[in-house]
């Protein structure tokens, strides 16, 4: 690897210890490096009871923003919360330039990425998650807090569906 390889900020992945991404991430921006833990919203039954719980993305990973050749990036495996950092051979592995970028775009500023597809009324749509996976059917209407209405075909029935628009992607 070139020295111009490493010049510059670029961004790279740290392995942490299992279940322990926000107390590496915590860790490591108490050591003034600059980290992205990219987070999801899931739902989680537990009890027979639903609730949304944010978790990583990236299960087991997170990444830091390095310029090799000015910041002391040895200390990040001894950081309480990481396993190692992803290396290629003596140095970490560099995160092809705009990946990460992308994600934070698509992130809100606590780092929530939102997949959620634009969705209009009229749309032909298929169901993604829960039992009528696979389903196709139109998007009758939606609204703001994430729920919509689908019409779908069932044994030559018209059903009105409702549900999540995450449980949905455009057919």
């Amino acid at each position: 690897m070139s020295r111009g390889d490493v010049a510059g900020k670029k961004w790279f992945a740290v392995r942490t210890q299992p279940n322990r991404e926000h107390r590496a991430k915590h860790q490591l921006d108490q050591q003034q490096f600059r980290t992205f833990l990219p987070l999801i919203e899931k739902s989680v039954c537990h009890a027979r009871k639903v609730r949304q719980v944010r978790s990583a993305l990236f299960p087991g990973y997170l990444f830091v923003e390095l310029d090799l050749s000015r910041d002391q990036w040895r200390c990040i495996n001894s950081t309480y919360g990481v396993s190692c950092l992803v290396m290629a051979g003596e140095r970490p592995a560099i995160i092809p330039a705009g990946v990460i970028e992308l994600i934070i775009d698509m992130s809100e500023s606590n780092g929530l990425v939102d997949f959620t597809p634009d969705l209009q009324p009229g749309m032909r749509v298929q169901m993604v998650s829960g039992p009528l996976s696979g389903l196709i059917g139109q998007l009758n209407r939606c609204d703001a807090r994430g729920r919509v209405e689908v019409l779908l075909e069932v044994m030559g029935q018209e059903i009105r569906v409702t549900s999540n628009a995450k449980a949905l992607m455009p057919a």
